[in-house]
C-alpha cells in the first residue's frame, strides 16, 4: 500500500507511530457512524413508556415535531460538521496533489474548528438534559453516546497530530 501513496502525501512522509494515522481517520468515522445508529439513551416516561433515542432518530424526531432549528443545530453539530472534518481529515492524509502551503491551511481550518469540537458532545447532552426536564421518569445512557463522544476526541487528537506532521 505504501508504494501507492503520492509522495507528497502525509502518509506518505509519516512513519512510527504516526503512520497509524489514516487507521485512525478510519476508526473514528466508524465510531461516528456507530455514534448516529446506536441508542445514545433510553427515555422512560412514565412506568410503562420507554423509548431508545438514536442521534438520527432525534433528528427525524425534531424534523416530525416541526423543531426546524435545533433539528439544524443537531445535524450540523452532531452530523455534518463531524463528517466533514474527517473527510477533509482522510483526504489530506491520503491526498498528494497539494502543496505543503494548502495543506497547512486546510489544516489550521481543521485545527481552528476543532476548538468547535465538543460542541458535537454539547448538542448530545443538551437533548439528554432537556429530555430530562420533560415529564421523564429516568433515562439511561447507551453505547452510542460513548461511541460518538470517542469519534469527536479521536478526530480531534488525530487533526492535532496531521497538523504537526504538516509543519515538520
Amino acid at each position: 500500500m505504501r508504494g501507492r501513496l503520492h509522495p507528497n502525501g502525509l502518509a506518505a512522509r509519516a512513519s512510527g507511530l504516526d503512520r497509524l494515522l489514516g487507521p485512525l481517520i478510519a476508526l473514528a468515522g466508524v465510531l461516528l457512524v456507530a455514534g448516529w445508529l446506536l441508542p445514545i439513551m433510553t427515555v422512560e416516561r412514565f412506568v410503562f413508556l420507554s423509548q431508545r433515542v438514536s442521534i438520527l432518530d432525534g433528528a427525524a424526531e425534531l424534523w416530525d415535531a416541526g423543531r426546524y432549528g435545533l433539528f439544524a443545530i443537531l445535524v450540523g453539530f452532531s452530523i455534518a460538521f463531524p463528517a466533514f472534518k474527517l473527510i477533509v481529515a482522510g483526504y489530506l492524509w491520503f491526498a498528494g496533489g497539494l502543496t505543503d502551503a494548502a495543506r497547512r491551511r486546510l489544516l489550521g481550518v481543521l485545527d481552528a474548528l476543532g476548538r468547535w469540537s465538543m460542541l458535537d458532545v454539547f448538542v448530545v447532552a443538551v437533548i439528554v438534559v432537556a429530555a430530562q426536564l420533560s415529564i421523564v421518569s429516568d433515562i439511561q445512557l447507551h453505547g452510542g453516546i460513548y461511541s460518538f463522544a470517542a469519534a469527536v476526541v479521536l478526530s480531534m487528537l488525530v487533526i492535532r497530530r496531521l497538523t504537526s506532521l504538516a509543519q515538520a
